[in-house]
């Protein structure tokens, strides 16, 4: 798979007017529970500065807006997905929801920055996963809160089997009659699969100094939520980043 930036931002610009929709129905719209629990576990306060990355449509974000008096950066690769994400935005656009086109990898946020990070769906697009989570430790406050959500492989035998299934055959024909696109929910599947296993994301978020408050499966393991704390000393950010 092919994770340049330049892929990937130009891969989502080619389904951003699809990718809502697809998303309710490739998932039942289970993802907007899972969102909701993600932001939940932030303990969002109406003072808090916020950095979505991969912020995509906005989902993410915006329900953090709708719980909270919060503030939020949304970062994105992709050109299309900021454009739909700031027509859903409405009275939030420019005044408590900001957008910026750009790379986890070299966030343009100095150190401290945030009170609060998340991401959903977006660790398994980027080509050095050490590195955005270097980042992310980087531009959040000491003792600030980070939620990571993704997509992940079921442990259970059988479940895994009917979820093996449904990805490699039916998603990326699904996804690609209603986006156009079969090459990108290919790319989904392919992404998924080959995605590090949420005990071994844990302990490189640990080895980094954020601290695991949570790791818990959703419905069986199709998703993971990990929660972390930014426990980590200004040494070991100088001598990684």
């Amino acid at each position: 798979m092919d994770k340049r930036p330049a892929v990937i931002g130009g891969m989502f610009d080619r389904i951003a007017p699809a990718y809502d929709r697809l998303n309710g129905i490739l998932s039942l719209s289970i993802d907007r529970y899972w969102r909701k629990k993600a932001i939940q576990a932030l303990q969002l306060e109406d003072d808090s500065l916020v950095l979505d990355i991969a912020t995509g449509t906005g989902d993410l974000a915006l329900r953090a807006l709708r719980d909270s008096g919060c503030r939020v950066i949304g970062i994105d690769l992709s050109v299309r997905m900021l454009e739909q994400a700031a027509r859903k935005a409405g009275p939030y656009l420019n005044t408590r929801y900001f957008l910026i086109s750009g790379d986890a990898l070299t966030l343009p946020f100095r150190d401290a920055s945030f009170d609060r990070a998340m991401v959903a769906f977006g660790i398994r697009n980027v080509i050095r996963v050490d590195r955005f989570l270097d980042e992310l430790a980087r531009v959040t406050k000491k003792g600030g809160m980070i939620a990571i959500l993704e997509l992940s492989v079921p442990s259970n035998g059988f479940q895994k089997k009917i979820y093996f299934l449904y990805f490699k055959y039916v998603l990326p024909v699904l996804g690609g009659i209603i986006s156009g696109n079969t090459k990108a929910y290919r790319y989904l599947r392919d992404s998924v699969l080959d995605f590090l296993p949420p005990a071994v994301l844990a302990r490189l978020c640990e080895e980094r100094g954020l601290t695991v408050v949570l790791s818990t499966p959703l419905l069986g393991g199709i998703a993971y939520l990990h929660v972390l704390r930014q426990d980590r000393r200004e040494e070991m950010i100088t001598d990684r980043v």
